[in-house]
């Protein structure tokens, strides 16, 4: 199965942080493609100034240690070309390196030449000096081969090469537009496949734009409280830490003054007496409709009024909804007919089994998601998230999550990664790593003493790991 660009690049960064550097993936990419390349006659390699250059650089170098006549062409100065690209780039010998140019006797006899230029990561149609490399390769009378993808693959002018040599397994888009695919193994470990890792952070975390306005990075409105006021502001502050703009809390009347009485970060809003309930509805919906996603649940409790109202809102809302604690109660068939493709499910595994009639293991929360159309992330030692196609596991943590508060942490993460744009499963994956990774920097603090405070003022600290 062809997997989407986007997944490459969690891959790698899972990669890293399993153990293999990208150093390591960069050289086994170069070995693969040097074998698809191997020549008797002169091999000529286009090189741009990323990683898909940096596999050339590698490639040029075995290729030379086997006795073949190889040359790299540098579409970009050599001051631009990046710090890892370099270091393989530096290994070859000055007079096997040409820079691009109208001259072209150096490689114009080339047996093959090796399309190592652009990458996934271009936006638009390629730029000079790119544009003329691939026009006057897609003339070349040798044979054409393609380094992972064809360079500016989708983009209305690309390479056509003969055959495409890729790395861990195809991408979309490349069938009919690759000649001959190989899939090439580099390495990736199968942990950095099935487990949530760094690369699920960055996949899942939409950064801020530079020139942005209040509340143009998420806006998240949590509705719940009533018996219990410390899980709603810890939903609340866990969507702040994860870097929502605003945040609503929507809370009964005495839970609303005790949370408003803890910091002014919270907008807090007072409903009701004792719990939310249904003649809260039309204000919720006129609060909510000013939100980019709701967080439904952290300490709401089940009176059959609350749920009822959580029914009545999602009825009149459209944007995506974490449904956590009590107010999974509210999940009926009906909802989750009506509601599932917006909603992300965050129960402990007591919970899921009530809402599923089963256990929460890697097959059941998957056939679940796949059933309903949600995207569950099942809270445990090891944490599950599906949306019923993928399904991954994340091993982060401490055994100190375990203390009051630290759902309701997540929760509101969840909320804000949808605020700020991320879909269902990647909110789900980057959400479970941000916190399980708080809860070690937390852990390593405090040690088994580390409270839902603790946790959610350690993922700023986490975040900045993104770089």
């Amino acid at each position: 199965m062809a997997l989407p660009l986007k997944e490459f690049r969690r891959l790698d960064l899972n990669a890293v942080e399993a153990g293999v550097s990208i150093h390591t993936l960069m050289a086994n990419a170069g070995k693969a493609l040097a074998e698809a390349a191997r020549s008797d006659g002169k091999v000529v390699l286009l090189c741009g100034k990323g990683n898909n250059g940096g596999d050339g650089f590698a490639a040029a170098g075995v290729l030379l240690r086997w006795g073949v006549d190889a040359h790299v062409v540098l579409l970009e100065a050599r001051k631009n070309i990046g710090d890892l690209p370099r270091r393989f780039l530096d290994l070859l010998p000055d007079e096997r390196i040409h820079e691009w140019g109208p001259d072209r006797r150096a490689w114009k006899d080339a047996a093959v030449v090796v399309d190592c230029m652009l990458g996934s990561g271009i936006r638009g149609k390629p730029r000079s000096p790119y544009d003329q490399a691939i026009r006057w390769l897609n003339k070349h009378a040798g044979s054409k081969l393609a380094c992972d993808i064809p360079s500016g693959l989708g983009t209305g002018l690309a390479v056509r090469p003969d055959a495409t040599v890729t790395f861990h397994a195809e991408k979309e888009g490349m069938a009919g537009a690759s000649g001959t695919i190989t899939v090439a193994d580099i390495g990736i470990p199968k942990r950095a496949q099935g487990d949530v890792g760094l690369g699920d952070l960055d996949a899942g975390f939409v950064r801020p734009q530079t020139g942005g306005h209040k509340g143009d990075h998420g806006r998240v409105l949590v509705i719940g409280g009533g018996p219990y006021a410390g899980a709603p502001h810890y939903a609340g502050m866990g969507a702040l830490r994860a870097g929502a703009d605003l945040v609503h809390l929507a809370v009964p009347s005495p839970t609303a003054a005790t949370v408003a009485s803890w910091g002014p970060d919270l907008i807090v809003h007072a409903v009701g007496e004792g719990h939310v309930a249904e003649p809260d509805v039309p204000r919720l919906v006129a609060w909510a409709e000013q939100a980019d996603a709701l967080v439904l649940g952290p300490g709401m409790g089940h009176e059959s009024g609350s749920l009822a109202a959580v029914r009545e809102v999602l009825d009149s809302t459209e944007m995506p909804v974490v449904v956590d604690a009590d107010a999974l109660r509210a999940l009926d068939e009906r909802v989750l007919k009506r509601h599932g493709p917006r909603l992300l499910l965050t129960p402990h595994a007591a919970e899921f089994k009530r809402l599923a009639n089963r256990a929460p293991t890697t097959s059941s929360v998957a056939a679940f998601a796949d059933e309903q159309g949600v995207v569950v992330l099942a809270k445990g030692a090891v944490d599950l998230v599906s949306d019923g196609m993928t399904t991954r596991s994340c091993r982060r943590g401490h055994p100190t999550m375990t203390v009051g508060g630290t759902g309701d942490v997540l929760a509101g993460v969840c909320g804000a990664l949808l605020a700020k744009g991320a879909d269902r499963l990647d909110a789900a994956c980057a959400a479970a790593y941000l916190v399980g990774r708080a809860g070690e920097v937390a852990a390593s603090l405090r040690s088994y003493g580390a409270t839902a405070t603790d946790i959610h003022e350690a993922i700023p600290s986490v975040l900045l790991s993104l770089g």
